[in-house]
């Protein structure tokens, strides 16, 4: 069984403050690129109708232009029109809120590879080599790029120092189930007085919250940094990291005998 794509990003600002993103990948942003361009060319098309409406009107009393004028005027109108939809569009968005309508309509963002919001220059980089990634056709670059880089990065992206994330929509927490139940092996490896304090707590629940996102090589690196506090505190050493740390939590939440105030008890889902 194949193991699922892990797409996240930890990024440490100067203030050795820890960002957790989850970039998105082709298929998403395929799919918010198509809802922006059916957003620029309505657009387009709209004004277009207008505007060959004021022609018409024009063209009607018009007394000293000719009528070749006024339709190189429309021809002009509808250029500027075409060209501020295919790139002044998704530069001037993206610069002001890290967002066309495509990408909110998803979820998406564009960010620095820092974790930051990107400005007005690295906008118009990342935008202008869309040409690029558009080579031979059908995006093919950009998706070849996307395929080699970690977080998806496609040309513009890469040269912009920036990349598509997908923001997280708050939801409301689950209970934690131990699945499946402890074994008696497993109940006898583990002390009888199990107490957690309201880090160790804190800790344990963010990685039960994630679990069930995680791909069982992230999962077991992820583990394997508490083996060492989870051998010297409670003498747990023939079960599974992972597996460990639900089985503790589980019996110290059920037994109530975590130290300090609890954090919405049994507050996730552990898969």
């Amino acid at each position: 069984m194949s193991e699922p794509l892990d797409t996240d990003v930890a990024i440490e600002t100067p203030e050795h403050i820890v960002f957790q993103w989850k970039v998105a990948g082709p298929g998403r942003r395929a799919a918010a690129y198509a809802i922006d361009l059916f957003v620029c060319y309505f657009v387009v098309a709209v004004v277009g109708f207008i505007v060959i409406l004021a022609l018409s009107a024009g063209t009607a009393i018009t007394v000293g232009g000719s009528v070749e004028e006024v339709a190189k005027a429309g021809i002009g109108i509808l250029l500027v029109m075409l060209f501020l939809a295919q790139w002044g569009y998704f530069t001037a968005l993206e610069a002001t809120r890290g967002a066309t309508i495509g990408k909110s309509a998803l979820g998406l963002r564009v960010v620095t590879t820092m974790g930051r919001p990107i400005g007005f220059s690295a906008s118009l980089l990342r935008n202008l080599l869309r040409a690029a990634d558009a080579l031979p056709f059908g995006y093919i670059a950009g998706v070849v790029a996307m395929a080699l880089t970690r977080r998806f990065q496609r040309m513009g992206d890469l040269v912009a120092g920036t990349m598509v994330v997908r923001t997280e929509r708050a939801s409301a927490a689950r209970p934690i189930i131990l699945r499946p139940p402890p074994t008696p092996a497993e109940l006898r490896e583990l002390p009888d007085d199990v107490r957690l304090d309201p880090e160790e707590r804190a800790a344990f629940e963010l990685f039960l919250r994630r679990d069930h996102a995680l791909g069982s090589a992230r999962r077991d690196e992820l583990a394997s940094l508490l083996s060492d506090m989870l051998t010297r505190r409670f003498g747990v050493k023939q079960i599974p990291p992972a597996r460990a740390i639900a089985l503790i939590y589980d019996q110290a939440v059920n037994a109530g005998r975590t130290e300090g105030p609890a954090s919405s008890r049994g507050a996730a889902s552990w898969r």
